[in-house]
């Protein structure tokens, strides 16, 4: 009965889950192709072509003698004569600038030759489709246009154990590479260089063949030959050598590479038909004396996207800020642009570094003024206008918002005592710690003055100092009191230069209000101390 393409494909994709038990140490000798739709077989190009784009690629590759080792009679036993694998490839574009893939390899067909030497597992004749490794990769372009010209990229892969018998490699495998590219109008170039990380093993011989993780290298050219774009002829060379397992670099057993001459034509807009003949060489596991690869593809074509600098998908040509990644909108002066913070001044400062956000204002630098007015100070005081309740006076802070940058109040009169007919008069009244007779200390400035009086009027023998209280508290404490802070007054008076028997101290209490007690003011005029005039000398008649 005879086996459709697709029935392989279904075949491989409900296996990938399916991880077989490793039981000899055959490594795989399938190639790893270039994913669904790329213009090459084995070399990945750096460009991503589509955006949401789908590529799918049916892949046969014939390879004759993939594993040859040399026995003890210094023969080659052809362990592998043949292989034909069937590699389903899919591929996923998204943005113009990454790309997913998928690979899923069956081994078709095997034909065996001598059993390896020193007794390993010989290959044994296919009964069945065997699964290979199935491959997941991924790619991003880091530079280059949608279209048209230099590209490069980073790659990555990673390949799951699900394969034997030189079918698979046995264990978890991966694949790092750089690739770089040239895409022009009729010819493209292509390159990568990488690191394939895969299980290790030494297939005996007189000269063992080593398996094991590779350093990887190929390069890709490609003409389209006819005006349309429907031929196109290439070539390809990759190379592998490998590293691990205590192979020496370049040891022509742990080395192998492969070289292809390649056409591809386009009958049809989504359809996509190549082949590739060519040796390969080297003595490593997988390099086989001829290989000839032919393909089937779905890869429908769309056209790269118009210019876009900043990569933000507005075109240039409809790109206000064409360096500047921005969102689109429906204002051609803005299209394109950054998107545009909240401004509630309309000041082009946003209101997140605007330390003024309700007022326009000017950059500034400083995150306390930045987006605020200008500073102006018309009296020069330190303080802006805007804040200044006097702005044309210089003045001085404060934390009443009334007086913040007005002159200071005017310093309080000097205190003064004055000669009237029946008492010395003072400007203000003399303070007492609160219930006691103690003279609070700004209580000198105004008995200086009074002192001062006394030495200029020696006329004034006798001077009666009368302590006076409010009606707060009872009469007797309030006697006791008033005579205390009157004493007090006296002894402080002496204490300066007045002399004790010009003085006399009485307290009067709360008897002699001249204020009403009922309200505080009043209370605070009925606590004082007068300096009354008992006894003044006779003027002397004029002469």
């Amino acid at each position: 009965m005879r086996r459709h393409p697709l029935s392989f494909a279904l075949v491989g994709a409900s296996l990938v889950c399916s991880a077989p038990t490793r039981g000899d140490e055959t490594p795989s000798l399938a190639l790893s192709p270039a994913p669904a739709g790329e213009p090459t077989l084995f070399t990945e190009p750096a460009q991503v072509r589509g955006d949401a784009h789908l590529r799918a690629r049916l892949l046969g590759v014939f390879a004759s003698q993939p594993l040859v080792l040399q026995n003890q009679d210094q023969e080659f036993d052809r362990v592998v004569e043949r292989q034909l694998w069937l590699h389903t490839l899919v591929s996923f574009a998204f943005r113009h600038r990454y790309q997913l893939s998928l690979d899923v390899p069956l081994l078709l067909s095997q034909a065996t030759g001598a059993a390896p030497p020193h007794g390993n597992t010989a290959a044994r004749p296919l009964e069945e489709t065997l699964l290979g490794d199935v491959r997941f990769g991924a790619r991003a372009k880091l530079l280059g246009p949608a279209g048209e010209g230099e590209h490069l990229a980073l790659a990555a892969a990673v390949a799951l154990p699900t394969g034997k018998d030189y079918a698979g490699d046995g264990g978890l495998g991966g694949r790092l590479a750089l690739l770089a590219d040239g895409q022009y109008s009729r010819w493209l170039w292509a390159a990568d260089a990488g690191f394939r990380l895969r299980p290790g093993t030494r297939l005996p011989g007189i000269v063992p063949t080593r398996v094991g993780s590779e350093l990887t290298a190929s390069v890709a050219q490609s003409t389209f030959v006819d005006e349309g774009k429907t031929v196109a002829l290439g070539s390809e060379l990759a190379a592998f050598f490998t590293v691990g397992e205590g192979a020496k670099l370049l040891d022509p057993h742990a080395t192998r590479a492969h070289f292809l001459i390649q056409a591809r034509y386009r009958p049809l807009t989504e359809l996509e038909l190549g082949a590739g003949v060519g040796p390969d060489l080297g003595q490593a596991a997988g390099a086989a004396d001829f290989r000839a690869l032919a393909f089937v593809g779905f890869s429908p074509e769309q056209a790269p996207p118009p210019p876009d600098r900043d990569d933000d998908r507005v075109p240039d040509r409809v790109d206000a800020c064409i360096d500047l990644p921005g969102v689109p909108s429906q204002d051609p002066l803005m299209n394109g642009c950054p998107e545009v913070p909240p401004d509630f001044d309309a000041d082009e400062i946003p209101d997140q570094f605007d330390a003024c956000p309700k007022e326009p204002g000017i950059p500034t630098g400083d995150r306390r003024t930045h987006g605020c007015p200008k500073l102006v100070d018309s009296d020069g005081d330190g303080i802006v206008d805007r804040v200044d309740a006097c702005p044309e006076d210089k003045g001085v802070p404060s934390a009443d918002k009334k007086r913040h940058g007005c002159p200071p109040p005017p310093p309080p009169p000097p205190p003064v005592a004055h000669v009237e007919a029946e008492q010395v008069v003072i400007s203000e009244q003399v303070q007492f710690e609160h219930g006691t007779a103690v003279l609070r200390p700004e209580s000198d400035g105004i008995l200086s003055e009074v002192a001062k009086v006394l030495a200029e009027h020696p006329e004034l023998e006798l001077i009666e100092v009368a302590g006076h209280t409010d009606d707060t508290g009872t009469p007797a404490i309030n006697d006791k009191l008033s005579a205390e802070r009157a004493e007090s007054v006296v002894k402080w008076l002496v204490d300066h230069g007045t002399a004790a028997a010009r003085l006399s101290a009485k307290g009067y209490g709360q008897t002699a209000p001249i204020a009403d007690n009922g309200s505080e003011e009043g209370r605070a005029k009925n606590r004082r101390v007068e300096f009354r005039i008992l006894k003044r000398a006779p003027k002397e008649p004029a002469p």
